[in-house]
């Protein structure tokens, strides 16, 4: 965990989103996972900066091990334990930060609802799309606890080849679709964050 914007009615219910910092061996991982990584950094520090206090916590984590293990994901779950019934939902971006279209989505179909009216927000965006089978391997422990999780998507027709190569590196990241990811999980976090309900298991 790296940093939390506070709940201001309840701050022990969270909503959890990053990426992880390590990489393949060969590459720098500035698309896997280093710009995930700032997207969600950057989307919690524009809702501070721009005043906005959700309802419940939006916690920034940084996984580590990813690519070899899942050890950090892991350990979050199992630190976090007696927390993770107040959990409401898992975010991950590692899947570069291109253009992003939309989330990929597991969770009930009353979640699925909720999570369909707050992607409307996103259209102006064009990243208002919902799909279904979130994976990401970072999230896992956290849905296995019965935690709903989603991961950004993006355009990822160039991702590939770059991925687990020695040109993934930074020059790869464009800034302008970066700071519309980190737009996109700001949405989402925030507006899931701040229901007045919190989002059905």
């Amino acid at each position: 965990m790296i940093g939390e914007l506070p709940g201001r009615e309840k701050p022990d219910e969270f909503v959890v989103l990053g990426g992880h910092i390590d990489s393949w061996d060969v590459g720098q991982g500035a698309l896997d996972d280093g710009g995930g990584c700032l997207a969600a950094w950057e989307a919690v520090r524009v809702l501070h900066q721009l005043g906005l206090k959700p309802r419940r916590t939006i916690r920034v984590v940084l996984w580590t091990n990813e690519e070899n293990g899942g050890r950090g994901s892991a350990a979050y779950a199992a630190a976090h334990k007696n927390e993770l019934p107040n959990h409401l939902l898992g975010i991950e971006s590692d899947s570069g930060t291109t253009a992003p279209i939309g989330f990929a989505f597991s969770g009930s179909t009353q979640a699925t609802e909720q999570i369909q009216a707050i992607a409307e927000l996103l259209r102006p965006l064009s990243a208002g799309k919902i799909t279904d089978h979130a994976g990401g391997a970072d999230l896992q422990p956290l849905k296995t606890a019965g935690v709903p999780i989603m991961d950004l998507s993006v355009d990822n027709s160039k991702y590939f080849w770059f991925h687990h190569t020695a040109a993934d590196t930074v020059d790869k990241v464009d800034a302008r679709e970066l700071s519309r990811c980190a737009a996109a999980l700001a949405v989402m976090s925030f507006f899931v964050a701040d229901a007045p309900e919190r989002l059905p298991r």
